[in-house]
């Protein structure tokens, strides 16, 4: 029976955890993997709040990040590769392995969820064709040296 109380004690303790990955521009490889306490309404709410505890540079808020880990904003993340091609790069994320088409703070965070923030592009071509391209899958040597 104390067997049967410590396995369903572990689970609940389980399974009101969420984890969180930051992935960076040059590797598939997280920067960052932490799992946290789900006590979080959103994946907004849960990302900034295991930034700020783990003090992790960020520019940002629950709605969305603009930078992480010090990566550049504004001019400065943009590739131009031609004159009507260029990569504009910021950050994307993903839950449980989708990217959703909402803001951070419109979704509702579940136990056991996996949250993966990502550096990530948006393709120019005459015309934005793609968004949410994952950075390290062309590695870039602005940002990869």
């Amino acid at each position: 029976m104390k067997i049967l109380f410590l396995l369903l004690s572990l689970f609940s303790i389980s399974s009101m955890a969420a984890t969180l990955e930051v992935v960076g521009a040059c590797s598939k490889k997280p920067l960052l993997s932490i799992e946290g306490q789900n006590h979080f309404e959103t994946v907004g709410d849960f990302t900034l709040h295991y930034f700020q505890k783990n003090r992790i540079p960020f520019q940002g808020n629950e709605r969305g990040m603009n930078s992480i880990f010090n990566t550049p904003v504004g001019l400065d993340a943009m590739e131009v590769l031609s004159d009507t091609q260029m990569r504009s790069y910021g950050w994307c994320y993903k839950v449980n392995g989708k990217i959703p088409d909402v803001y951070a703070d419109e979704i509702i965070l579940n136990d056991g969820d996996h949250i993966e923030w990502f550096f990530a592009y948006a393709w120019y071509d005459k015309g934005w064709i793609s968004m949410c391209n994952p950075a390290y899958e062309v590695k870039s040597p602005q940002f990869c040296k």
